[in-house]
């Protein structure tokens, strides 16, 4: 039965004195032994507070006198200093504790007194003293006949060969331990133990029984409402999932382990988790958010006086100051880690320094001193049985050999089975690449072929894991070589089988995460997802709502100050916008984190489209042309429904962005003053078909005699995005006179909306769809014809929902264009290179981001964004498109009209008009929109006005 303590809270408020004379009168051993349960009981969740009762308890066992009883409260107090990582404190309370039990005659409980002492000593990196005091109490407690204290006495030595990196002594002790252990002691207190072997079994690779231990012990603690035990789980799983190659899964776990550490206020564990999850963000090439992490966790370790800690999160912030150009910074950093883990004795983390050290070597082409840096940091891993990171090292090494033409081959070979053993597909595709490469220089193509091929497979297989957006788009920043390199190879042998080869290569490396949402969009069983957290829900609408206050407030497009001399609209600091932005963005990454299951932690993988399918979906009289670039030269793939043929270096990827560069000159000269482009019509229009005329010569003419049919689809590649190719100039034509063309952001992309489109039967004839359209205009300041725009085509399409205005909400959208086949948005839009997802849709109540649209779900024809630079996009990595586009094709849009540039008012309502005349009269809408764009060109014959726009998806 629990005894209450009445004067508790009067003797934890009063000062010293005042509590020593409180204790003398009220004091008694059951309410010293009630005190020291409430503070065992507050260890664990709030040991701020177990400490104040474990100093209350102490002062009440003085005022009594009782050594055994002061025994039991300075091990308490020593207990509360150790939760709070007060180590120097908490190895003086628990001498003190023993030194009562031997004044009271208790050899064993001082002997029990000092187990905790052997953990302190092992933080405050006081290893040799450690060693021996565990090997002197284990001796004593057997002598004793105390089993399980023996037992605990081994658990904290494991712990401390754990923190010195000797994993098979960390192992011994641990499974000694749970020997002596078992049957005497409580489950959870097995199960603690349990969660620290299955950490060594992680580092020795024997990850299956890692799994099994962590899944067992996680849902025990849970169910106990052991809230620091679930954590120290989840931070141990997140590393599991690291050295596995799955880093959504291992910052998904992370993240979790660091919310709770910081409810409960264990502040370095929180900032252990920090340490780890900033080598995940860095082997994710997500450099900024690493060192946040870096530079945190070494504030806290520094300021506890954990110098160990410090030093190896100094090591892979090495990396990343390397990564940024800092390399003396980070010489720097790895030196003074060096220095610590020598003073320490630790010969392992020596030789991660050396590891790390051979990869800022290689980094900044100081190849020689980064293969003898690798070589010892591969003999002394190999040594400590980490075969694993010793492939790590031994790639350097033999990847140097390889690029200066030595045969490094068979030990190369040694590294890729290595690598496949150890389940570390990165490391795998990074070796079978060396190895293409060096046999393409010596000549050997087949074998180039062999290596190269299974480059790419290895990193499919690691690009699979990385399952959320953004992780995944940085993991391939410097990645993507092997794919570029295995098409270079196919092509230059040119044999019909290789091309074909290729084209499903560069489909591979291609808008994979687009066309995933895109089957998603189409697969509603599949958009489910874990229950969202409330408090960040509750957060994410704040910030989105403060975040549409300051677009509103701040109207921030590229060029506004342009803007602002044209229309008067004012340009604020946007230093309040990107605070907002950041924690936005931080928002949703924990949301998507939040949502991360072993179902969504891989993508799909679908298998990339056949040829034979993607000739089945043209039509006959149409062709696809896919650009795709390598070692800076632009080739194409021109697929007809009876044949594929490739067209190498067609031009310069430089020479095709000097052009862009010339285009948005051009372009950007007619958005001057209204008097100068009136005087000067004739000689702008010179000028920009002159950038068209080399437009088409680079992109169109050497493929031309290739061409079948009337229609193209064209799916464009890097810098080739936003380029208007059906503007492109021959003599007096444009190439649109010639075809009726659409574009895509892949072949597999354009593919899947053909399919989709037959799967639902879309009937040519227009009331079938003209009858379920919404229609909204905002108008504004430099826009003010879109409520014209929008009344005309209302009569164009009298069943259609319209919303003028104020009408014009975002509710109002969200409820009625799932609803709607035709979807007609005339307003502002604003386009954000640095934060493409953030990209926006004025309405009159709010702003609809592109990254809102992922959660939306449409089942549209055609989305036309009738606004400025709807098109426009940033081109990341893997060819990924991110803006305005790839929200609307995400959320199920089969195609778009979208701007390239900000046309005028006037002549984007007149090509509107005739667009929607065309649509309405049964005429496709790749068509309608070529023949509106024609006929507009009689009025506004510069490319500016009637080229705007163009067609992406379906046709």
């Amino acid at each position: 039965m629990a005894v209450m303590v009445p004067w508790k809270q009067a003797a934890l408020a009063a000062d010293p004195i005042e509590r020593s004379k409180l204790l003398a009168e009220v004091a008694d051993p059951a309410a010293v032994e009630a005190l020291l349960a409430d503070a065992r009981q507050l260890t664990m969740s709030d040991p701020e507070e177990a400490l104040r009762h474990a100093e209350l308890a102490c002062d009440a066992a003085a005022a009594l006198g009782q050594p055994k009883l002061q025994s039991a409260t300075s091990r308490a107090r020593g207990q509360a200093y150790r939760a709070l990582s007060r180590h120097t404190a908490a190895i003086d309370a628990l001498e003190a504790a023993a030194q009562y039990a031997l004044s009271a005659g208790d050899d064993r409980l001082a002997l029990q007194s000092r187990i905790g002492i052997i953990d302190s000593l092992g933080w405050l990196e006081r290893f040799d003293e450690a060693v021996a005091l565990a090997e002197e109490l284990e001796n004593a407690l057997l002598l004793q006949g105390e089993i399980t204290e023996s037992g605990k006495v081994l658990v904290n030595a494991g712990n401390l060969h754990h923190r010195r990196d000797d994993y098979p002594a960390a192992l011994e002790a641990y499974t000694r331990g749970l020997e002596r252990l078992r049957g005497r002691v409580d489950v959870p207190v097995i199960a603690r133990v349990e969660v620290n072997l299955a950490n060594i079994l992680t580092h020795l690779n024997r990850v299956q029984e890692a799994t099994g231990l962590y899944t067992e012990a996680r849902k025990g603690f849970e169910q106990q409402g052991d809230a620091y035990s679930a954590a120290v789980v989840d931070l141990n799983v997140g590393f599991l999932h690291y050295v596995s190659g799955e880093h959504s899964a291992s910052l998904a776990a992370f993240t979790r382990s660091r919310r709770a550490f910081e409810s409960i206020n264990r502040r370095v564990e929180a900032a252990k988790v920090d340490g780890d999850m900033g080598d995940v963000y860095r082997a994710l090439n997500l450099l900024p958010e690493a060192l946040e992490c870096y530079d945190r966790c070494i504030a806290v370790f520094l300021e506890q006086g954990m110098s160990y800690e410090s030093a190896r999160a100094e090591v892979g912030r090495a990396v990343v100051l390397a990564s940024n150009n800092r390399t003396a910074e980070a010489m720097e950093a790895l030196d003074r880690a060096e220095a610590t883990f020598k003073a320490q004795k630790n010969r392992l983390q020596q030789a991660h320094v050396a590891l790390i050290r051979a990869h800022v070597l290689r980094q900044s082409g100081r190849n020689r001193q980064a293969a003898k840096e690798a070589a010892k940091a591969a003999r002394e891993l190999t040594r400590a049985g980490l075969h694993g990171w010793a492939a790590e090292a031994m790639f350097i090494q033999y990847d140097v050999e390889l690029d200066a033409g030595q045969d490094a081959t068979a030990p190369m070979e040694a590294v890729v089975r290595q690598a496949s053993t150890h389940l570390r597909s990165s490391l795998e595709s990074r070796a079978q690449h060396s190895l293409g490469r060096y046999y393409q220089h010596q000549g050997d193509t087949e074998r180039a072929l062999q290596h190269l091929r299974a480059g790419v497979q290895a990193l499919e297989e690691a690009r699979a894991l990385v399952s959320i957006e953004a992780f995944h788009v940085a993991f391939l920043r410097d990645k993507i070589a092997v794919y570029e390199d295995l098409v270079a190879a196919l092509l230059t042998r040119g044999l019909r089988p290789d091309i074909v080869e290729a084209l499903d290569c560069v489909e591979r490396s291609k808008s994979r995460l687009l066309l995933e949402r895109v089957q998603t969009a189409q697969d509603t069983a599949a958009r489910g997802g874990a229950a969202a957290d409330p408090e960040l829900t509750e957060r994410l609408a704040q910030l989105r709502a403060e975040l549409c206050r300051h677009y509103h407030g701040l109207h921030v497009f590229e060029g506004a100050d342009q803007l602002q001399k044209r229309v008067g609209v004012p340009v604020g600091d946007l230093a309040d916008l990107q605070r907002v932005e950041a924690d936005y963005r931080q928002a949703l990454r924990e949301a998507e984190l939040g949502d991360t299951t072993p179902e969504t932690r891989a993508l799909r993988q679908s298998a990339p489209v056949r040829l034979e399918a993607l000739q089945e979906a043209l039509a006959p009289d149409e062709t696809l042309i896919e650009y795709t670039a390598f070692f800076g030269q632009i080739c194409a793939f021109v697929i007809t429904r009876d044949d594929i043929a490739v067209r190498l270096d067609i031009a310069q990827v430089e020479e095709t962005q000097h052009m862009a560069r010339r285009l948005r000159f051009q372009l950007q000269r007619i958005e001057g003053q209204r008097s100068y482009v009136e005087r000067h019509q004739t000689e702008l229009h010179d000028a920009i078909r002159e950038v068209l005329k080399d437009l088409y010569r680079l992109l169109l003419a050497p493929i031309e005699p290739l061409i079948v049919g009337r229609k193209l689809v064209i799916v464009p590649h890097g810098p080739l995005h936003g380029l208007p190719i059906h503007a492109a100039a021959d003599g007096d034509e444009y190439a649109l006179d010639r075809w009726e063309i659409v574009y895509a952001p892949g072949a597999a992309v354009w593919h899947a909306g053909v399919v989709r489109n037959r799967a639902l039967g879309t009937i040519a004839h227009p009331t079938s769809v003209t009858e379920s359209a919404l229609l909204m205009a905002v108008p504004a300041p430099g826009i003010e014809l879109v409520t014209d725009e929008v009344d005309q085509l209302h009569a164009l399409l009298p069943g259609a929902r319209v919303f003028h205005g104020d009408a014009a909400t975002l509710d109002a959208f969200h409820e009625w264009a799932p609803r709607s086949r035709i979807i007609h948005l005339a307003t502002h839009a604003l386009f954000r290179a640095d934060n493409p997802l953030f990209s926006g849709l004025a309405f009159s109540d709010g702003w609809l981001l592109a990254h809102d649209l992922y959660g939306q779900s449409l089942d549209c024809d055609l989305a036309t964004l009738s606004a400025c630079r709807t098109g426009a996009t940033h081109v990341e990595p893997g060819d990924e498109l991110f803006g305005l586009m790839r929200g609307f094709l995400a959320a199920g849009a089969r195609s778009l009209a979208v701007s390239l540039w900000p046309a005028a008012d006037a002549a984007t309502m007149s090509v509107m008009i005739k667009f929607y005349n065309g649509i309405a009269q049964g005429t496709s809408r790749a068509a309608a929109l070529r023949d509106a764009q024609i006929e507009v060109r009689q009025e506004y014959p510069h490319p500016y006005h009637w080229a705007a726009f163009a067609l992406v998806g379906v046709r």
